[in-house]
């Protein structure tokens, strides 16, 4: 349900999309999807949770936290571009479509956004700097769409040059 739902609200946006196409496509009945989310809000947002809980995953499994920095944030920027990659409908979604709506929408969005600046805090020891790294991801990976040409390790050199100067030398908080 929640596959056919992304893929809709990628394709046609949230109001462009349909819950009686939602329900065809995932082949139940419109009465079901009711059942299980309330309302098109709702399977909405249960479809923002979804892929923004499966891109938090991907990005803290990367690599092992004994790893040198450099090395946690590179695999964590990869993990972050490889979900952009491999689930464009959901990142649409994310970045895109659920930041327009407003409301409860924009609020998982934004919360997601602040569960990653805060796990780049603990990477460069910098708050300001971590959001702004993040902002920089989204505006590549929203770039990344229209130019699907240009490598992956390509983006993950280019955000990591950004974030080199504030990398820490060790592994200690900067004050």
């Amino acid at each position: 349900m929640l596959d056919a739902a992304g893929a809709a609200f990628a394709d046609r946006g949230f109001h462009g999309a349909s819950m009686d196409a939602i329900a065809e496509t995932a082949g139940i009945s419109k009465p079901m999807l009711y059942n299980y989310f309330g309302s098109k809000d709702g399977l909405y947002v249960a479809y923002v949770e979804r892929s923004g809980q499966a891109l938090l995953e991907a990005m803290r499994g990367a690599s092992d936290p004994a790893e040198p920095v450099d090395v946690r944030l590179r695999a964590g920027v990869l993990a972050f571009l490889a979900y952009v990659d491999d689930h464009r409908a959901g990142w649409s979604v994310l970045y895109r479509e659920a930041s327009a709506q407003g409301g409860p929408l924009a609020a998982k969005v934004a919360g997601l956004r602040l569960s990653i600046a805060r796990m780049l805090t603990a990477v460069f020891g910098d708050e300001a700097f971590a959001h702004a790294f993040v902002g920089a991801g989204e505006s590549v990976a929203n770039w990344w769409l229209q130019h699907p040409e240009v490598p992956r390790a390509d983006l993950a050199e280019l955000l990591m040059k950004v974030a080199k100067p504030e990398l820490p030398r060790t592994r200690r908080r900067r004050t």
